[in-house]
C-alpha cells in the first residue's frame, strides 16, 4: 500500500527537471564506454569464472550496442491520454522525448530512457494534482528500424485538499489587509490540489505583506502532505511578517540640479512613510516622468537600518540635456508638410526647460517657442512663457498673427488646467474686407481631462477640453468674449464595435466684428470638424460667396467603428455643423466610411466622406474628399 508523499514548498509545475534527465544520457554513456575498454589478458585469469562471466556479459553488451551505432537511431514517441497543460509539462519531465534528436542516441540510451518514463511521467502531474497515474508504455522496434514508444496515460482521481491551515503571526499580524487577504485566500478545503494555484496565491500573500512594510515577511512553515491512497491533501501555511520597517530618509544623489529642487518631487512617498515596493517605485515614477534623468537606480540599506528604519539611497544620472527631431507629413487639411522640434530639457540647475517646433506647408506657417519654470510641486504647476507666428494663406482668407503668452499651469481635480494672459497682433484679410491690423490684450483659462482604456483600441473613452477667454476695449481693438468646447466620448458596442460620438460648441460676444481677428472666428469643415468639406470651407459669407467666419459654430459627429482584424477597423460615419453670426441657417451634413490602422502609438486614419447635400447645389462623385490623419489618445 502506498504511504504519504511529503512535500516541503513545491514551486509550481516544474519544466526544469527535463534539463537534469538531459544529462544523465551522458553519464550512462561515459559508464558504459569505461566498461567496454578490453581487459589486458594479465588481468583476466582464465581460472576466474566471474571474470569469465562478465566479460561475456560484456561481449553481448558491445553486440548489441554495434549493432545499434552504424546510423541514427530513428525514434517517435507518443503520448496518448494527456492534453494542454498536463501534456507539456509531461513532455518535459519525458528524458526520451527530450534526447529524441540526439545525433549520438543509441538503441541502450533509448531502452535506458525508456525504463524510466513511466516514474517521469508519474511525476509530471503531481504538480496538477495527480498521485494516481497509471501508464501502460511500450516500445518496440519496427521493420524499417525506426524506435516506436507509446504511453497511454491515465491520470486516475485527482487529489482533493481536505484542510488548509494558514496563519500569520509577527508584528503585522493583525493588519487588516492581511487578515482579509488570509480569509479571501483562493486554496480552500474541497477544491482540487493545484501547486500552480497554491504556489501563486502563497506568492501573493507575501507581496501583499511587502507592500505594507515586512519586507521580511516570510513562510515559517509551507507544507503539502499528500495521501495517494485517500486522494487527499493537507496544507500548512504559517507565515511570519517579521518587523514593519520604515524609510529613515531619501538620499538623492546628483550633481546637475539643485538638491531642494529634485527633493520636490519626492511629494507622494517621503521619509518616516512606510518601506515597501510600492513606495520605491512611487518614487521612481515620479523622478522618471521628471524628464531630466536617464537613470533612477534606488537602493534601500538595510545594513544601515536602525530601530527597523531604512535610509534609501537614489542614484540619478542626467538625461541629454537637448533633443532634435525632424519629420515629413502629410495632412488633409493643410497638405504635404515639414516640420522640426527642438527640446531642452535643463537649462540651468532648478529644472527650467525650452522647446521650439516648426511647421512649414503651402497654406500655413507656424513657428512657435516656449520656456517652462517648474513651481511649488514640479509634477503638477509650472508658468510657461510662449511666442507663437503664424501665417495663413486659404482662398477666402490670409493672416499674419502674432501671440506673446503668459500661462499658469496647473493640476485641478485631474483637469489640466491653464490660466493666461495674451497679447495678439494680427493683420488679416477676409472675404472682400480691406486689410486690418487688431491688437488685443486677453485674459483666459483653458481646461482640459480625459480618460480612456488601455490598449491601442480602447472601447471606452471620454475627453471634454474648454477654453474662455475675452478683453475689454479699452485694451483691445474691440471688447469680445469667446467659450469654445469640445468633447468626445467612445462607447463599446457589440464584442468588437465602438460607437464615437463628438461634438463642439463655440460662442462668442464681439463688440466690432470687422476689427474680429480671423484667429479667433469661427469655422467648420475638414478633418476633425464635418468631413466632407474642405478645412474652414464653412461658415457665414459675404455678398460674394466668401466664407468669412463666424461668432458661433455647432458640430457633431456620429461614427461606428469595427474590428476587422488584429489591427484594422472599419467605419462608418455622419457628420453634421456649420459655423455662423446670429442664426443657423443651415447644417451641412457629410457622411461616410474608412478605415483604421491600430499603430503602437495611435491611429491611423483614411476616410471617404461626400457632403449629403450642399447648398443650393447638387451632390456628384467630384465631391468626394479623402481625408487622411492620425491620432493620439492622450
Amino acid at each position: 500500500m502506498m504511504g504519504k508523499t511529503l512535500h516541503f514548498d513545491r514551486f509550481g509545475r516544474s519544466f526544469g527537471l527535463g534539463v537534469l534527465l538531459l544529462c544523465q544520457p551522458f553519464f550512462l554513456e561515459q559508464a558504459l564506454a569505461d566498461e567496454q575498454m578490453p581487459a589486458a589478458a594479465a588481468e583476466a585469469p582464465a581460472d576466474n569464472k566471474a571474470a569469465s562471466a562478465k566479460a561475456t556479459d560484456k561481449e553481448e553488451a558491445d553486440k548489441t550496442d554495434a549493432e545499434a551505432v552504424p546510423g541514427k537511431v530513428q525514434l517517435e514517441v507518443d503520448i496518448q491520454g494527456l492534453e494542454g497543460d498536463m501534456l507539456k509539462n509531461a513532455q518535459a519531465y519525458l528524458g526520451l522525448l527530450q534526447k529524441k534528436d540526439d545525433p549520438h542516441l543509441t538503441e541502450l540510451w533509448v531502452k535506458h530512457l525508456h525504463h524510466k518514463a513511466v516514474d517521469e511521467i508519474q511525476k509530471s502531474l503531481q504538480p496538477f494534482g495527480y498521485y494516481n497515474v497509471q501508464v501502460k508504455a511500450s516500445l518496440e522496434k519496427q521493420a524499417d528500424g525506426k524506435w516506436v514508444a507509446r504511453y497511454m496515460v491515465d491520470p486516475g482521481p485527482r487529489v482533493k485538499i481536505s484542510k488548509v491551515d494558514l496563519q500569520w503571526s509577527g508584528e503585522g499580524a493583525e493588519e487588516p489587509a492581511l487578515q482579509a487577504a488570509a480569509n479571501a485566500f483562493p486554496v480552500k478545503a474541497g477544491d482540487f490540489l493545484d501547486d500552480e494555484v497554491y504556489d501563486k496565491a502563497k506568492g501573493r500573500l507575501l507581496e501583499l505583506a511587502n507592500s505594507l512594510g515586512y519586507p521580511d515577511a516570510e513562510a515559517k512553515v509551507a507544507r503539502v502532505l499528500v495521501d495517494p491512497v485517500k486522494n487527499s491533501a493537507a496544507i500548512t501555511l504559517h507565515l511570519d511578517t517579521g518587523h514593519k520597517y520604515y524609510i529613515s530618509d531619501i538620499r538623492l544623489h546628483q550633481d546637475f540640479l539643485d538638491p531642494g529642487f529634485v527633493q520636490r518631487y519626492l511629494v507622494d512617498v517621503k521619509p518616516g512613510d512606510t518601506y515597501s515596493q510600492a513606495n520605491l517605485q512611487e518614487i521612481q515614477k515620479d523622478l522618471v516622468k521628471a524628464g531630466y534623468f536617464s537613470l533612477v537606480d534606488i537602493h534601500p540599506r538595510f545594513k544601515q537600518a536602525s530601530e527597523y528604519r531604512v535610509p534609501v539611497d537614489v542614484n540619478l544620472e542626467p538625461a541629454k540635456r537637448q533633443m532634435y527631431s525632424f519629420g515629413v507629413g502629410y495632412d488633409t487639411d493643410i497638405g504635404l508638410n515639414l516640420s522640426a522640434n527642438w527640446a531642452h530639457r535643463r537649462i540651468n540647475k532648478y529644472g527650467h526647460k525650452a522647446d521650439a517646433r516648426l511647421k512649414l506647408s503651402i497654406v500655413q506657417l507656424l513657428l512657435q517657442g516656449n520656456y517652462w519654470i517648474p513651481i511649488r510641486d514640479p509634477r503638477t504647476t509650472k508658468l510657461g512663457f510662449s511666442v507663437r507666428l503664424e501665417s495663413e494663406i486659404l482662398d477666402d482668407s490670409e493672416r499674419d498673427t502674432l501671440d506673446l503668452e503668459a500661462g499658469y499651469y496647473l493640476l485641478w481635480h485631474e483637469w489640466i488646467t491653464e490660466l493666461y494672459t495674451e497679447l495678439k497682433y494680427e493683420q488679416f484679410t477676409v472675404g472682400l474686407s480691406p486689410s486690418t491690423e487688431s491688437i488685443f490684450f486677453s485674459i483666459g483659462a483653458t481646461a482640459e481631462r480625459s480618460f480612456f482604456e488601455e490598449g491601442n483600441y480602447p472601447r471606452w473613452a471620454w475627453g471634454v477640453w474648454v477654453d474662455l477667454r475675452g478683453s475689454p476695449g479699452l485694451i483691445s481693438s474691440t471688447d469680445y468674449i469667446r467659450t469654445h468646447v469640445k468633447g468626445r466620448v467612445y462607447l463599446p458596442v457589440f464584442t468588437e464595435g465602438r460607437l464615437i460620438l463628438r461634438g463642439e460648441v463655440g460662442l462668442a460676444r464681439v463688440g466690432d466684428y470687422d476689427k474680429y481677428p480671423n484667429s479667433l472666428r469661427f469655422y467648420a469643415g475638414g478633418d476633425n470638424s464635418v468631413r466632407g468639406y474642405d478645412w474652414k470651407s464653412l461658415g457665414s459669407k459675404d455678398e460674394k460667396n466668401n466664407v468669412i467666419g463666424g461668432k458661433q459654430v455647432l458640430t457633431a459627429s456620429l461614427e461606428y467603428d469595427h474590428r476587422v482584424a488584429e489591427q484594422w477597423l472599419a467605419a462608418g460615419f455622419v457628420d453634421a455643423g456649420n459655423a455662423f453670426n446670429d442664426n443657423l441657417d443651415h447644417v451641412f451634413v457629410g457622411a461616410g466610411f474608412g478605415a483604421r490602422w491600430l499603430s503602437p502609438v495611435g491611429t491611423l486614419r483614411l476616410d471617404f466622406a461626400w457632403p449629403v447635400h450642399k447648398e443650393n447645389d447638387s451632390t456628384s462623385l467630384s465631391d468626394i474628399k479623402v481625408h487622411f490623419g492620425f491620432e493620439v489618445l492622450l
